[in-house]
């Protein structure tokens, strides 16, 4: 009985072994078998070993059948999030969501414990996922500790801060972000301009040398007295606020490190009689809803997150199915477009 009932498994449909079959007997998943296969580098000997012997016992070859075969399974693509970071999850989830239902895949959406967000990740890897999407600054974390070069699931970044090693991602380019909103901020007469980054990201860094080579260009000596961290939340940036706009201010402007900081900032001005643009003026990042919800309405860059993710999930529901999910030896960077959307929290520097 177990005999025909294996015998039938083989050769279902009356055609050869399948590729799950060479994946099942080698105790892999069927994209290892494929990158074996198609001779990427990913894999380890021993792992590549056990394939070609599933192979040669099962007296596999591939053909265009089977292939069209796997391309028409249901891929099941992942998206990791932190439960605080609403106004990104729900502009990552629109984007996502419509690619996947365009084309045909199932999205599985899953949240990390800040406290382990690596092995939140880890585990969910483990539940069989085909690809996955990371946010920031998830993503970015991921990419540090190894991640990728671990798993056979093929990953994508959202809107790291930069280029990753190890990681195809889709972004947009934050130093020159950074660069054009200091260049408004310095053509309005501003030379004293702090500048929030974000702590352990590498947006921090990018955009700190637009902010940088923006002031270079107009021959202002940089004081990194005004270069601030703080995390991304609206508690964070009241704190920083409290600390450098109250008793003697040393700026007349900031660029905040995100939306919800720039609206802190705009809240401890007004509470201490500060008018906004008219003694200080605010930039923020990403233009989420916050950004016109508050007075005055803030200037902010325009990070398309809802296209960043359909993009992104296009993409790696299209490497999956033509098999170059993970393995083929080269990590591609897309950038969509960024724009700064100038509102009323800008003027001109104030008058002594």
């Amino acid at each position: 009985m177990t005999s025909g009932t294996n015998t039938r498994k083989r050769r279902r449909g009356g055609g050869g072994p399948t590729i799950a079959e060479v994946a099942e007997r080698a105790g892999v998943s069927t994209m290892t078998v494929s990158n074996v296969l198609n001779n990427r580098p990913v894999v380890q000997a021993d792992t590549r070993d056990a394939v070609l012997k599933a192979v040669k016992a099962l007296n596999y070859t591939p053909n265009s059948a089977a292939r069209a075969l796997a391309s028409a399974v249901t891929l099941r693509i992942g998206l990791m999030h932190s439960d605080t970071e609403s106004a990104l999850l729900s502009a990552v989830l629109v984007g996502s969501l419509k690619a996947a239902a365009r084309l045909g895949a199932q999205l599985i959406i899953n949240s990390f414990d800040p406290a382990d967000p690596l092995g939140g990740v880890e585990a969910f890897l483990k539940t069989g996922l085909d690809g996955l999407l990371l946010p920031p600054p998830i993503c970015e974390m991921v990419s540090a500790a190894g991640i990728p070069e671990r798993y056979d699931t093929a990953m994508i970044a959202l809107a790291p801060g930069s280029e990753l090693r190890n990681m195809d991602c889709v972004r947009i380019d934050d130093e020159q972000a950074a660069y054009e909103v200091t260049r408004i901020l310095l053509e309005k007469g501003h030379r004293r301009i702090g500048f929030v980054t974000l702590p352990g990201a590498l947006v921090a860094v990018s955009r700190l040398r637009g902010y940088l080579r923006a002031l270079g260009e107009q021959g202002v000596i940089p004081d990194m007295s005004l270069v601030w961290e703080a995390r991304p939340t609206f508690d964070a940036g009241l704190a920083l606020a409290e600390r450098v706009l109250i008793g003697e201010r040393q700026v007349t402007a900031v660029i905040a490190g995100n939306d919800d900081m720039a609206a802190a900032f705009v809240n401890v001005a007004l509470r201490n009689n500060l008018s906004v643009p008219g003694d200080i003026s605010i930039i923020g990042f990403d233009d989420t809803p916050i950004a016109v919800k508050i007075w005055p309405a803030l200037t902010t860059v325009r990070q398309p997150l809802a296209l960043i993710a359909e993009q992104a999930t296009e993409r790696l529901i299209r490497n999956l199915r033509e098999g170059t999910g993970k393995g083929t030896g080269k990590v591609e960077a897309s950038y969509v477009d960024f724009t700064v959307i100038e509102r009323n929290s800008v003027g001109c520097v104030p008058k002594d």
